[in-house]
């Protein structure tokens, strides 16, 4: 990384209405880094991205552009109004290339100019623009959708196109506001990739932190219209921030301990009114006038004490779903009990939201069946689907014509409740319009907690909402004691959180099925391929098949004389349905260790032990059903 800025900007001044974004700030982006950029939701981020990309001004302050430079910028806000298909959207892209080549044609061979478009040409591979969209719609996995109005896509989609047309462009500076927001796992890791070879400047806006980690090599925070600059990780960052607030609170109490001092002698001493002491005078003043800094606290997140649960709560059985030829779920069963933290994972589109509707009654199985215990309560809120009134003001809006609370046996205000989402008096009396897109997501989880609830269903709890509020999130939701599901994309949020993993994998081509085992998101990567490997020899052949091969006609076999059961057999299935119980309760009680907070911390050297422990109470089980079926045909044959 060159020391060599790109942009940069010196004393700069934004103030929107009482709130301060930049109080005499200074910024810049330097040659080739990628520097990530974090704050609180409403603290300016998204401002500064687009004072860069020329589509605010500042009130004051100097700003150098780097002659030349190309922009790009994938705006959080990707609604909007267009009439272009997909493949047209991203060909918006490059008509930096376009532009490059009709030049390229016209001007002389001998010329410096056509020499220099062909270096570009070169190194950006731009020679076919047309291989080049094609290339970018497969990464993406929007070639199947190429032809697609754009106005007619989904959020994640249209994030997806936006996110492309700014990658394809190949620009010396490249602003990204929130870009893993509503992405699959796969998407995340193509852009990971992209930027880790990515030759210009980066700038983004994220709360991802594997993605933070992975690919800033610089941090920088805006906080109270000032930058506070770290090189290294997110815990760098984080460790040098609480050493620079010591350093602070350290000048604060000197400060006070002198302003002390001085005031005890101004009250004594008439001789502090004389000429020489002026000097004396004047120092007390100056320090005086320095202000403390200004803190913003943590937010605490409130989630209202759940009604007991019972071990039991939600037994899904041999659930079945097609849309159209396309099948959903295929025999699917798991029990939910009142220790799950279930983390949801999977591309776009798989079935994760169908999941939680059939959970919650919204929508109906082909078959199978879902028995809820008459004691669940659920809160289930899908993000994308709630509304906020902008016209309504913060208070109104979560109050909804009350003004208390209530919190298991005690209630609280609503003022008061919105002030430990970190909502000032201000923020509460305003319009919900006014508000910051995180400060919305960070008001949206406020009006859901506030609903309680045994069995908690978040859908994308952590787009756009700030560090700090996903740092107390996670706590809370570690220590809520009932049952959870959250469905998340966010790797390190899934590790803090969720006990058990549902993931949603395509075990051959055409073929998702959900896949589930105890443990954070690090120990199912650590066991993807086993479960996949598994889940492959359970899938029909036919499905395997692109075209199966046609089958010969054989002669109908004589009729085999009639089994029947001997008399060891009939003993077998007489106890077997106890065996089965037996091996359930032992795979329970097996399943139940995984599912404690700290097991993978405290047994990190035996997991092969317990790992072979859990497969075989598995197989058992599964071995005691595939030998009653067995016996039970033979009965039915008779």
């Amino acid at each position: 990384m060159a020391d060599i800025p790109v942009w940069s900007a010196e004393n700069l001044n934004l103030s929107i209405g009482r709130q301060i974004i930049f109080d005499n700030a200074s910024v810049a982006v330097m040659e080739g880094e990628r520097l990530a950029l974090v704050g609180r939701n409403g603290s300016g981020k998204s401002t500064l991205l687009k004072i860069i990309a020329g589509m605010e001004k500042p009130a004051s302050g100097d700003i150098h552009i780097r002659n030349g430079l190309r922009i790009a910028f994938m705006n959080q806000d990707v609604d909007f109004v267009t009439t272009k298909n997909i493949r047209e959207v991203l060909r918006e892209g490059l008509e930096y290339f376009a532009g490059l080549l009709d030049d390229y044609g016209k001007v002389s061979q001998n010329s410096p100019e056509h020499s220099a478009i062909e270096h570009i040409l070169n190194s950006c591979n731009a020679w076919n623009l047309e291989n080049k969209l094609d290339a970018a719609l497969d990464k993406l996995d929007l070639k199947r959708l190429e032809n697609t109005p754009f106005a007619k896509l989904s959020g994640g989609e249209k994030r997806r196109v936006v996110l492309g047309r700014a990658i394809i462009s190949e620009p010396d500076l490249l602003l990204l506001d929130e870009p893993t927001n509503h992405l699959d796992v796969a998407t995340i890791g193509y852009i990971e990739d992209y930027l880790k070879n990515f030759r210009g400047a980066c700038l983004l806006v994220t709360h991802d932190r594997f993605f933070l980690d992975r690919i800033a090599d610089r941090i920088i925070e805006l906080e109270n219209g000032k930058f506070f600059s770290c090189v290294g990780s997110y815990a760098d960052f984080l460790a040098a921030k609480a050493e620079a607030r010591r350093a602070e609170d350290l000048e604060t109490s000197r400060r006070e301990k002198f302003l002390r001092r001085e005031i005890e002698w101004v009250r004594r001493s008439p001789k502090a009114r004389l000429k020489r002491n002026m000097g004396r005078i004047k120092r007390f003043d100056e320090l005086s006038a320095i202000q403390a800094p200004v803190r913003q606290g943590d937010s605490e997140l409130v989630i209202p004490e759940p009604e007991r649960l019972g071990n039991k709560v939600v037994d899904v059985k041999n659930l079945s779903l097609a849309f159209g030829e396309r099948k959903i779920f295929d025999n699917f069963n798991f029990e939910f009990n009142s220790t799950h933290k279930i983390g949801i994972i999977g591309a776009n589109g798989v079935g994760k939201t169908t999941l939680l509707k059939m959970l919650t009654g919204e929508l109906q199985p082909d078959s199978g069946n879902i028995k809820i215990a008459e004691t669940v309560r659920f809160n289930y809120i899908d993000q994308r689907r709630l509304e906020l009134d902008e016209d309504k003001s913060v208070y109104d809006e979560v109050a909804g014509g009350v003004d208390v609370i209530p919190l298991g046996r005690e209630q609280i205000s609503v003022r008061a409740y919105l002030k430990r989402f970190l909502f000032e008096d201000e923020r509460i009396n305003g319009k919900v319009k006014y508000l910051s897109g995180g400060e919305k997501a960070r008001l949206l989880l406020a009006k859901v907690l506030k609903r309680g609830g045994n069995f908690l269903i978040l859908d994308e709890p952590t787009n756009d909402l700030d560090l700090p509020t996903l740092r107390v999130l996670e706590e809370a939701l570690a220590e809520y004691n009932s049952t959870l599901i959250v469905v998340s994309h966010d790797r390190y949020f899934l590790n803090r959180v969720c006990n058990h993993i549902i993931a949603f994998e395509e075990v051959v081509p055409g073929v998702t099925v959900p896949l589930s085992t105890p443990g954070d998101y690090d120990y199912f990567l650590s066991v993807r391929q086993r479960l996949i490997d598994a889940a492959r020899g359970n899938v029909p052949e036919e499905s395997k098949r692109v075209k199966a091969a046609p089958v010969e006609k054989k002669s109908v076999p004589a009729k085999s004389p009639v089994r029947k059961l001997s008399y060891r057999e009939q003993q077998e299935l007489l106890n077997m349905e106890q065996n089965i119980a037996d091996a359930e309760a032992a795979l329970e009680a097996i399943e139940a260790r995984f599912s404690e907070p700290d097991f993978f911390v405290k047994n990190a050297k035996s997991m092969p032990q317990f790992e072979a422990e859990l497969a075989a109470a598995r197989t058992k089980v599964d071995q005691l059903y595939a030998r009653w079926e067995e016996l039970e045909a033979i009965i039915s044959a008779q």
